[in-house]
């Protein structure tokens, strides 16, 4: 009797042995299964993060790159420009305002200089300097007032005059007149004639060229 006893307490112990080592391997296969997870987590955060530094770096040469081409054209511009005489200057300025207009889809009505005087020139020949002034150097340039007049759709108008600050050449926007056009039918697009006046500015250079 007392034999069986022993095994059974033997088993018994045997059994509370196996249990707690199924016990340990289960939580160590879960710590090693959790760190696992971790470290492949941060591992793509890792991957994640010098994709985008390499996307960075991509897109920040890309800048240089275009940066340096748009400097680039600008000298050549103006290199090309030192050599057109004033006689050619205007007729290219002309031109290039028209095809501006076309280019947003509008209908160039008239695209002409003008014999009027800029607002500038005609305020300064108004007032009359007094003989004590000084008599102040000769501005380097020359101001040509130009019309253009153009007709279609408001926000196409608006888009062509947004243009206008970014010109290549140098212009001033004096004045913007709109009217709008009468529907034939109400479902046609809301247009506008608008009727600019531009001052051009003419830089001379040494050699008797012109210069944006």
């Amino acid at each position: 009797m007392n034999l069986a006893v022993r095994n059974s307490d033997g088993t018994a112990v045997l059994r509370g042995l196996v249990t707690i080592c199924i016990a340990v391997l289960l939580l160590g296969a879960g710590a090693i299964y959790w760190q696992y997870t971790g470290y492949a987590d941060l591992q793509a955060r890792v991957q994640a993060a010098e994709k985008q530094v390499e996307e960075g770096k991509t897109i920040a040469q890309r800048l240089d790159q275009t940066q340096q081409q748009y400097q680039n054209a600008l000298q050549k511009l103006k290199h090309l420009e030192l050599s057109v005489s004033e006689r050619a200057y205007i007729p290219t300025l002309l031109k290039q305002l028209e095809s501006g207009a076309k280019s947003r889809r509008l209908t160039v009505l008239s695209v002409r200089p003008s014999n009027a005087q800029p607002q500038a020139k005609a305020q300064q020949e108004g007032d009359e300097q007094k003989k004590e002034e000084k008599k102040k150097p000769a501005e380097p340039y020359e101001r040509q007032v130009i019309d253009v007049s153009v007709q279609g759709q408001f926000w196409d108008v608006m888009r062509f005059t947004e243009d206008l600050t970014h010109f290549p050449k140098i212009l001033a926007v004096d004045r913007v007149q709109f009217r709008p056009r009468q529907r034939k039918e109400p479902t046609d697009p809301f247009e506008v004639e608008a009727q600019f006046t531009l001052t051009a500015f003419i830089f001379r250079s040494p050699e008797g060229g012109a210069q944006p």
